[in-house]
C-alpha cells in the first residue's frame, strides 16, 4: 500500500515540532495517509478525519542509522507523530476547537512542556481554540502562568464544578508539588521577613512558592553580602536584598556583577508601618478575632511606646506569628498604590 501513495509529509515546521517534543534528531521522517475501505461504516467514519475518504496513518523514520516504522514505535513516540499527523488533516478547517485528553500521557515532563508550546503555536496560527486535560505538573504550571488553568471536580451531588485560576489563584496548589527555590530575599528582621512574605505572595503566589526569605539581626550582614556576594552570568538561584524603607539614604546601589538592593515600601521600617494600623481598631480586631473593646483597651496602655516595642507587645499578647501575619496583610491591603510601586521595582530588578 505504501508504494501506491506519495509521502504526505511532514513539512519543515511539523518535523521540527515532532523532533522537539520527542527529543530525537531524525535522519528521515516519512508520513503516509493510506486509503482504506473498512466494511464497518462506524470504523470508516472514525478514520475520515474531516474528509471524504477514510485514511490510515502510517509513519517511517530513521534515527542514528536505525530505520523503523510506526508499528515498532513506543506509545510516546507514536502518539506524537499521530497527533501532529491528525492536525495536518484538519489544517484547512477554520474555527476548529481542539479537545485533547491527556496528550502528554506517555511523554516525559520535558516533552509535555514542549508539546503544549507547539500545540499553542499551531492553534494561534490557525485561529483555533484549544482545550487540554492533563495531570502533568509541567502543563498545569504553564497554564497557570498564562492564566488559562481550570480545575474541574465533582461536587457532593455529583455535579461538575469548575474553578478558573483567575478567580482563585491557589486553585492548583493541591495538584503541584512545591517547586524548587529559585529566589532568595535577605531582610533585616522578623517584621521585615513577614512583610516581605506577604508582599511576594501578593505579587505572584507561584513566584512566592519558589521563593525563600532570610532574616538576620539588622542590615549589617546584608551590606557585607551586597559588597562581596558575586552574581554569576547565568544563575540558577536569584538573590536580592530587601532593606527596610528607612535605609534608603544609607544603602548604595549594588555594584556591577552584584545582586540588587531593593527597599521595602515607604521610607519607614516595617514596625512603624504596622503601628499605623492602630488607627483602625475594628479591622485589626476582626483579623485577630478579638473583641474591639478588648483590643482598644490593650492598645491604650501602649500609647507612647516606640513602634518596635508596640509590635512586640501586641505579639506577646495575641501570639507573635499570628500578629505579624495579620499586621502585614492588613497593611498591604490598605496601601495598594504603594505596594504596586514596590512590585514594579521588584519586577525591574529581577
Amino acid at each position: 500500500m505504501k508504494a501506491e501513495f506519495d509521502v504526505l509529509g511532514p513539512d519543515e515546521d511539523r518535523q521540527d515540532d515532532v523532533q522537539r517534543v520527542i527529543g530525537r534528531e531524525y535522519e528521515l521522517i516519512d508520513w503516509y495517509a493510506l486509503e482504506v475501505e473498512p466494511s464497518d461504516k462506524a470504523v470508516a467514519e472514525r478514520f475520515r478525519w474531516g474528509g471524504e475518504q477514510p485514511l490510515l496513518p502510517y509513519f517511517e523514520v530513521q534515527h542514528k542509522g536505525v530505520h523503523y516504522s510506526s508499528r515498532e514505535m513506543g506509545l510516546g513516540e507514536f502518539s506524537v507523530h499521530l497527533l501532529f499527523w491528525i492536525l495536518e488533516q484538519y489544517r484547512d478547517v477554520e474555527g476548529l476547537t481542539l479537545l485533547l485528553d491527556e496528550p502528554d500521557a506517555y511523554l516525559p515532563p520535558i516533552g509535555a512542556s514542549a508539546l503544549l508550546v507547539r500545540l499553542l503555536r499551531i492553534c494561534l496560527d490557525r485561529e483555533w481554540r484549544l482545550i487540554v486535560t492533563t495531570h502533568s505538573s509541567e502543563m498545569i504550571a504553564d497554564a497557570l502562568e498564562e492564566q488559562a488553568f481550570v480545575l474541574v471536580r465533582t461536587g457532593d451531588e455529583g455535579t461538575a464544578l469548575a474553578t478558573h485560576c483567575q478567580d482563585e489563584p491557589t486553585v492548583a496548589d493541591t495538584l503541584l508539588a512545591r517547586p524548587p527555590i529559585r529566589h532568595v530575599f535577605f531582610v533585616e528582621d522578623e517584621s521585615a521577613w513577614m512583610l516581605a512574605h506577604v508582599l511576594i505572595e501578593a505579587y505572584d503566589r507561584r513566584f512566592a512558592r519558589a521563593s525563600a526569605v532570610v532574616w538576620g539581626n539588622g542590615s549589617g550582614y546584608m551590606v557585607e553580602l551586597q559588597e562581596h556576594f558575586p552574581r554569576p552570568p547565568q544563575p540558577e538561584i536569584v538573590y536580592a536584598y530587601l532593606f527596610d524603607g528607612d535605609k534608603r539614604a544609607e544603602i548604595h546601589e549594588s555594584k556591577q556583577n552584584r545582586w540588587p538592593a531593593l527597599f521595602l515600601p515607604t521610607e519607614s521600617d516595617p514596625d512603624v508601618l504596622f503601628r499605623t494600623l492602630r488607627a483602625d481598631v475594628p479591622r485589626l480586631a476582626a483579623k485577630l478575632n478579638v473583641p474591639d473593646g478588648e483590643l482598644s483597651r490593650f492598645l491604650d496602655t501602649k500609647e507612647g511606646v516606640d513602634a518596635h516595642d508596640w509590635v512586640n507587645d501586641l505579639g506577646a499578647e495575641y501570639g507573635r506569628p499570628r500578629v505579624l501575619r495579620v499586621l502585614a496583610e492588613l497593611w498591604v491591603d490598605s496601601n495598594e498604590t504603594t505596594v504596586k510601586s514596590f512590585f514594579e521595582a521588584l519586577r525591574k530588578a529581577l
